[in-house]
């Protein structure tokens, strides 16, 4: 279970800077001014997909989607280990 807690984090980083962030900005949005780290992963997720589905580009779609499903394990775990004690 703590190898989840390391991995998916991980993961998720590794899903924004590989792909997301690339594609939003050949894409020219996304950008976020002043924003926290968090806020410009979520607006660039955000982006990434519209662009996707207008652009009719299933490989990206998917890869959001797959973001979006590690960020509800991270979530779903997060709140395991948390509540474990109770």
């Amino acid at each position: 279970m703590q190898i989840l807690f390391f991995a998916i984090p991980l993961a998720i980083l590794a899903i924004w800077i590989g792909s997301i962030r690339p594609y939003c900005l050949r894409n020219r949005e996304g950008y976020t001014p002043g924003a926290t780290w968090g806020i410009t992963v979520w607006v660039d997720w955000q982006q990434a997909t519209e662009i996707a589905k207008r652009n009719n580009d299933s490989g990206m779609v998917l890869t959001c989607r797959v973001f979006l499903a590690l960020h509800i394990a991270a979530s779903i775990g997060f709140l395991l280990i948390a509540f474990r004690g109770c």
